[in-house]
């Protein structure tokens, strides 16, 4: 509404003409109308481009530029920007060329999801080729291990990356990521994390996001990078929240710039209790400013706060400067 708004005012500030004194509307071809809506286009700033687009849906975007080839042509930078695709429409349209024949200019696309997984496709498509544009942020689902990334070639432009994991016991290591040296931010999904050491593998990687990922002896998730990780999420929905691999991590992770910690138990069957843990994990980890704690989890002492207690309330949760979000206070 507010982009046909800015629109139709622009449109009906270029149709206003002085008559004796007098300020008239004149009607205006649509010719005219379309014309002046691609003038607009093209001197609204990016920035206010980008805030309307959040207002309007994707299948909006794709009707308004297919309105004209002038206003495809303004608008194909935000159309191809973010792409999804299943493996079966990639192939179809993938050219000799090493780019999508549908689209003139394969830099554009900044995020790509591809929605369906196949093993043979994951070794054998160029992803070096579909990396090396101005691709930051990949998005797909893998029949198995993530080790055909090992052969991409590096330079790529990759800052998120974002796996999910369809086979069960599909293994994820560091090292298959070693092309990606601008990486920032790592989603893992329905992984089994296999042992690697630290080392400078990911150097930038400083978000970590694990959902339903297990690991085993003797790994530990400060391989990742101790020296890297500003933000961990640890999200469950089975029962290795209650295992020994993760209690040893509860006890003490030992993690040196990290300042957001969140853990989310979604097992209602499970129970994850942290009355000790919590002073454990604030006391292991100096950087830390905010720990969130979501779902079925279950601490004594926070459980126990109620609207007359507040005062203790605060006190506790501003223990070492560190903010405790807790299920209960959370809608």
């Amino acid at each position: 509404m507010i982009f046909l708004h800015s629109m139709m005012q622009f449109t009906n500030n270029q149709g206003r003409i002085k008559r004796r004194g007098r300020e008239e509307t004149a009607i205006i071809p649509k010719r005219v109308k379309k014309r002046n809506f691609t003038i607009f286009l093209s001197i609204i700033p990016h920035e206010l481009v980008l805030l309307i687009l959040e207002l309007i849906s994707r299948r909006d975007l794709i009707e308004l530029a297919s309105t004209s080839k002038a206003i495809r042509c303004v608008l194909e930078l935000y159309l191809f920007s973010h792409v999804k695709t299943s493996w079966c429409d990639l192939l179809s349209i993938w050219n000799d060329q090493g780019k999508p024949a549908g689209i003139s200019k394969p830099n554009l696309i900044e995020k790509l999801r591809l929605t369906t997984c196949c093993s043979q496709n994951e070794w054998t498509f160029p992803f070096a080729e579909l990396l090396k544009g101005n691709l930051t942020r990949l998005e797909l689902c893998t029949s198995g291990s993530t080790n055909f990334f090992k052969y991409t070639s590096e330079g790529c432009q990759l800052r998120v990356l974002q796996v999910h994991a369809v086979k069960p016991g599909s293994v994820f290591n560091l090292e298959h990521l070693v092309p990606f040296a601008r990486l920032q931010k790592l989603l893992l999904h329905d992984f089994e994390i296999e042992a690697f050491d630290e080392n400078d593998w990911c150097p930038h990687l400083s978000t970590l996001e694990l959902d339903d990922c297990t690991w085993r002896y003797p790994f530990q998730l400060e391989n990742f990078g101790r020296d890297k990780i500003d933000t961990l999420c640890l999200h469950y929905t089975n029962h290795f929240v209650m295992s020994e691999r993760f209690r040893m991590f509860l006890n003490g992770p030992h993690f040196r710039r990290l300042r957001h910690l969140s853990i989310t138990n979604r097992e209602k069957n499970l129970k994850l209790t942290l009355s000790v843990h919590i002073m454990k994990l604030i006391e292991s980890i100096p950087t830390l400013r905010t720990l969130e704690l979501r779902g079925n989890i279950y601490n004594e002492t926070l459980n126990n706060f109620t609207s007359s207690d507040w005062e203790n309330c605060i006190s506790y949760v501003g223990v070492r400067d560190v903010k405790v979000f807790y299920s209960s206070f959370l809608n």
